[in-house]
């Protein structure tokens, strides 16, 4: 059997390339111990035995290629921070499969190191290790040149052109999600008065933050309906820019997704605002495109999506 983990802002979800999936929210993996975790994996997904697991973990800045997971240095991080919230339940899960006996691999995140267009590498870091498995099970049974924006928590968006990923903007840059976002002028002043630090107004800079809602579920029926029209709005946005990006590169016309869970209800809007069909992608299908990378690595690939698997 192969397992996909996709490593998520609220939650930790398992996949096999059937689309066999469970989730756990990182909350609670936090308090699980590594044999609970490896036992409800086994539960949940089956009892069969593992072939191999593809992990994405935090942000995968210190990786370029797939590796073994015991041959990544400090868990595929240039550094254990970074900007997002900090709960412990991936790291938990990590522990969980090192010490599972299962043959995992690591992803890498897109970032400046990465073989991505040359003019996107202003920015440091592009997108985490899930959103290339999020991107490869698109590729493997949907498209080969498109457009994805992940939008919920926070919002990431990249574009994989002719088979290869050649551009990302991460959520601390353009559009901010529901939760999280990019830091304002006023957020700045607040960091630079020492009012709360960079990575705390990243974790506040979200439509919902600023609205003073924890989640969906709390806001009233006008406020729900401004949140989800102003992520459709910036979600929008950010996929036009990489639309300029992808006819500069000769693909004029990529497929365009949505994912994320409001993905079903934002991509009616998000059509309108293109003018073009925007489809919606299911919540475990980063897992899932793990889980196509394992077995297709088990199988032989030497490359996924450009990234080169360290044989």
């Amino acid at each position: 059997m192969f397992i996909g983990v996709d490593h998520g802002t609220t939650a930790i979800r398992f996949a096999t390339p059937q689309g066999r999936c469970w989730m756990l929210a990182r909350q609670e993996a936090s308090r699980l111990s590594a044999e609970e975790i490896v036992e409800r994996i086994a539960q949940n997904l089956g009892h069969d035995i593992i072939d191999l697991v593809a992990l994405s973990y935090s942000m995968g800045d210190g990786l370029t290629h797939i590796v073994r997971l015991e041959d990544a240095p400090n868990r595929g991080l240039v550094r254990q921070d970074g900007a997002g919230l900090h709960v412990g339940g991936g790291t938990r899960v990590f522990e969980a499969i090192q010490a599972s006996g299962w043959p995992a691999i690591l992803l890498p995140g897109i970032h400046r190191a990465s073989d991505i267009d040359p003019r996107l590498k202003v920015f440091s870091h592009g997108m985490s290790p899930e959103k290339v498995g999020l991107a490869y099970g698109v590729f493997r049974g949907k498209s080969h040149s498109f457009i994805v924006c992940d939008a919920s928590s926070n919002t990431v968006t990249f574009a994989v052109l002719q088979g290869q990923i050649v551009a990302a903007i991460d959520a601390p840059i353009f559009a901010p999600g529901l939760m999280q976002g990019p830091l304002d002028v006023e957020a700045i002043r607040d960091v630079d008065s020492g009012k709360m630090t960079a990575n705390q107004a990243f974790n506040c800079g979200g439509i919902l933050s600023k609205m003073g809602r924890a989640n969906l579920e709390q806001c009233l029926p006008e406020e729900e309906s401004l949140a989800l029209e102003s992520l459709s709005l910036f979600a929008a946005m950010e996929i036009n820019a990489l639309l300029v990006l992808s006819r500069d590169r000769g693909e004029p016309n990529p497929d365009i997704f949505l994912a994320g869970s409001p993905a079903a209800k934002l991509s009616r809007r998000v059509s309108g605002l293109l003018g073009r069909t925007v489809l919606p992608l299911h919540s475990s299908a980063a897992a899932v495109g793990c889980a196509w990378i394992a077995k297709d690595v088990f199988d032989g690939s030497k490359s996924i999506l450009g990234l080169k698997v360290d044989w």
